[in-house]
Parts: structure tokens; C-alpha cells; sequence
């Protein structure tokens, strides 16, 4: 079985280059990326979903729901890192490399506290994979969060193999597919393909 790390659809917020809030919802293109990467797990046994509890994550898992005979919990801990007083502003508007390691956004997370909810994150995905395991169903698990959270993730909990490819961005409702085996080393790294599949875009009613 699988761990599938999963990044949101798009928002107004990603195409706008916004720095967003937790109540940020999906675009009208979001929910078709949702839908698509949800003919993607169609003959796919997936025992749960473990998602971030906003709300453009829990509109990317609505049709997956709506497919998958899955149980689901959300884990504040898969959140996407906070920006505090930033939020809702445009990245032009901010003077400063906010992205930086050494960047402390004003009432958010500075990047080791980021760095510490992301490895206790990683813990609490570790822990339901294990529960898919023990359970009767054992299918993969998939997990929904924000870009910086796999980011973060992958950099420091995980093995890229040198056969694939180096990542050069986390698009939306790409898929990191790491071996249930040794709960390492990743099989498929930010693969979107589903967005361009003409067969799965026939499928969406």
C-alpha cells in the first residue's frame, strides 16, 4: 500500500499570487482539478483521507468523498504554514523575501516553528497509515495538504530516488506518491498527468 501526498486545486489566491487565508476557497478551475484528481483514484483502494482542515483542502477532497467508500479526519496539523498580518495581501505588496528562512511574518509562524508542526504533522500521517494497515479494508492512504507543508515534508522526511526527475514546483493537486513499504522513498514526485488525461476529462460528468 501507498502514501499519497496531495496539494490542494487552485485558488484565486494561487493564480493572483496572494497570500491567503484559511478561508480561501477553491477557483472554478480548483473544482475541475478536484474532480479530475478524482477519476485519478477511481480503481485506486484508498482506506482514508487525512486532510488540513481549510477549507480549499476540504473542497479539493469533496469528490474523492463522493467516489471512494474512504473514512476521512482533518488534521489541523497538515494547516499550510501562517503568514499572520500577511494574509490577503498581494506578493508585490510586501517588501521583504517573506519565503526566507529568517523571515518572521508578523503575528504568524517563523520557519522553525513551521519546521516543528511539520514533523509533528509527519508523525500524525505516520500514525494513520499504520491504522489503514491494521484495519480489515488496508488500503492506501492519502493525505491533503498545502504546498510548503510537502515541501517541508519531502525535504526532511523523505528519499528521492536519483531516477526522478528534480521537483521544480508543487502544482495543484499534484501527487507525491511515497512506498508504503519503507515509508521513505517516493515513487512519483508532484505528478499532475491526471490534469492532462483526455480520458479522465471524458469521465467527469
Amino acid at each position: 500500500m501507498t502514501i499519497y501526498l496531495i496539494r490542494h486545486g487552485q485558488t484565486n489566491g494561487n493564480r493572483d499570487r496572494i497570500v491567503q487565508t484559511p478561508d480561501t476557497p477553491l477557483s472554478d478551475l480548483g473544482h475541475q482539478q478536484a474532480k479530475q484528481l478524482a477519476q485519478r483514484f477511481r480503481d485506486i483502494p484508498i482506506s482514508h483521507i487525512l486532510c488540513s482542515d481549510y477549507i480549499r483542502t476540504q473542497q479539493t477532497v469533496a469528490p474523492l468523498l463522493a467516489l471512494k467508500q474512504s473514512t476521512f479526519s482533518l488534521q489541523p496539523l497538515l494547516r499550510e504554514r501562517s503568514f499572520g498580518d500577511l494574509r490577503g495581501r498581494a506578493y508585490d505588496e510586501i517588501d521583504a523575501d517573506f519565503f526566507s528562512e529568517g523571515y518572521s511574518p508578523p503575528n504568524g509562524e517563523t520557519h522553525p516553528q513551521f519546521i516543528e508542526r511539520v514533523n509533528l504533522a509527519w508523525e500524525a500521517i505516520l500514525t494513520s497509515y499504520q491504522n489503514t494497515q491494521d484495519s480489515l479494508s488496508q488500503g492506501s492512504l492519502i493525505v491533503m495538504t498545502h504546498g510548503l507543508v510537502l515541501r517541508e515534508l519531502i525535504n526532511h522526511h523523505l528519499i528521492i530516488n536519483n531516477g526522478i526527475s528534480p521537483l521544480s514546483d508543487f502544482q495543484n493537486t499534484c501527487i507525491t506518491e511515497v512506498d508504503g513499504a519503507d515509508k521513505k522513498t517516493i515513487l512519483r514526485l508532484c505528478d499532475a498527468h491526471h490534469l492532462d488525461d483526455q480520458s479522465v476529462l471524458g469521465a467527469i460528468v
